[in-house]
């Protein structure tokens, strides 16, 4: 089975769609679409072309490095020569990858949520309360009463 193919096999498969890979991995759905029907030209060359199989293949659940392994074989077997020389750029990238906060941002947004629902509950709550009391379905011991209790337990 081509390269191709196997990739939109496997996507397939997990009922994954190209513009959900294209949103996470933030990887053009042209370029997604090129990488599976084989079209190499159309891709943006070098170092991005193995980044963007490596980001297919992570979002896919697949081993990135036999996949990107694949896909410079595909590449050999027709007839492009993946360049070699970009081994510097290649590290760099990988670095960078590394070293990058996945999901920092979304964490804080979500922690940012509880915290805008615990606010909101707790507002909500005294509010009913304070329509419950002025209604007088709520009863609250008066501050005169436990203030003449705590004279009398001081004393």
């Amino acid at each position: 089975m081509r390269f191709g193919e196997a990739l939109k096999q496997q996507r397939e498969s997990r009922n994954i769609s190209l513009e959900d890979i294209s949103v996470s991995t933030r990887v053009s759905v042209r370029h997604l679409n090129a990488l599976e029907a084989e079209r190499y030209s159309d891709l943006p060359g070098g170092v991005f072309n193995k980044g963007i199989v490596r980001s297919y293949a992570c979002f896919c659940g697949l081993d990135e490095q036999s996949t990107v392994d694949d896909f410079v074989q595909a590449q050999r077997d027709s007839g492009i020569e993946p360049e070699l020389k970009d081994k510097d750029w290649v590290q760099f990238a990988e670095a960078v990858k590394r070293n990058r906060s996945h999901g920092t941002r979304d964490n804080r947004l979500q922690w940012l949520g509880v915290l805008a629902m615990i606010v909101a509950v707790v507002l909500l709550a005294v509010g009913v309360a304070w329509v419950l009391v002025h209604r007088g379905k709520l009863n609250l011991p008066s501050l005169r009463r436990n203030r003449s209790v705590a004279t009398i337990l001081r004393a």
